[in-house]
């Protein structure tokens, strides 16, 4: 690969990661409700999850989903329901939420669980990998050698994108107190209803 076409992937591959959706929600969320080193786990979680998403991407899962439409169904409900649970749950109670040194912090294995979840339950996210990723893959030269400039690439773009959102979620518990807290809480799970909205209404396998 030269290095003009590594330029070109990864203007577009950060282009792509930057648009706020549920895995930058929710490191933002997590990053405001327990402190930014703790909401550093919720990107660990998105890291994970897009390892899982680029092995399926590459080895061809994407396209068995795209052909047994009823399976990308499955996956994709999956995703509605989690994102309305999330959103509802914001809506109803603010104790997984709430600001302040009195609220115990939840583990760190919860928090990369739950952006493990969101992630892995959004099958966009595959469709991405699939979309751009191998775009940039010459099937007439080795995979290997390109595999290993490409990979590490999207996945450095991944960690410090979502890494910067939650420095956005520290800047936003520096910000909210009292009803701002409440309003965020409502404004998010807000997003996470749109979230689980959008994605029941797209259809993505014309993506």
């Amino acid at each position: 690969m030269s290095f003009e076409s590594w330029l070109v992937f990864m203007t577009i591959w950060t282009l792509a990661s930057l648009p706020l959706g549920p895995n930058a929600l929710n490191c933002i969320a997590s990053s405001a409700a327990f402190g930014f080193a703790r909401g550093l786990w919720s990107v660990f979680g998105v890291f994970v999850a897009a390892n899982i998403h680029m092995a399926l991407a590459l080895s061809g899962i994407a396209v068995f989903l795209h052909t047994y439409p009823v399976l990308f169904e499955v996956l994709r409900w999956l995703g509605v329901a989690y994102l309305a649970w999330m959103g509802v749950t914001m809506w109803r109670t603010r104790a997984g939420f709430e600001l302040g040194d009195e609220v115990q912090p939840w583990s760190a294995w919860r928090v990369v669980g739950r952006a493990i979840a969101i992630s892995l339950t959004n099958p966009k996210a595959i469709f991405v990998w699939l979309a751009i990723f191998t775009q940039f893959i010459d099937g007439a030269l080795p995979l290997l050698p390109q595999f290993s400039v490409l990979a590490p690439s999207a996945l450095a773009v991944t960690l410090v994108v979502y890494t910067g959102y939650c420095g956005v979620g520290l800047g936003v518990k520096r910000l909210l107190s009292g009803r701002r807290k409440l309003w965020f809480d409502r404004l998010s799970g807000s997003a996470y209803l749109a979230f689980a909205v959008g994605l029941a209404s797209a259809d993505l396998r014309k993506n």
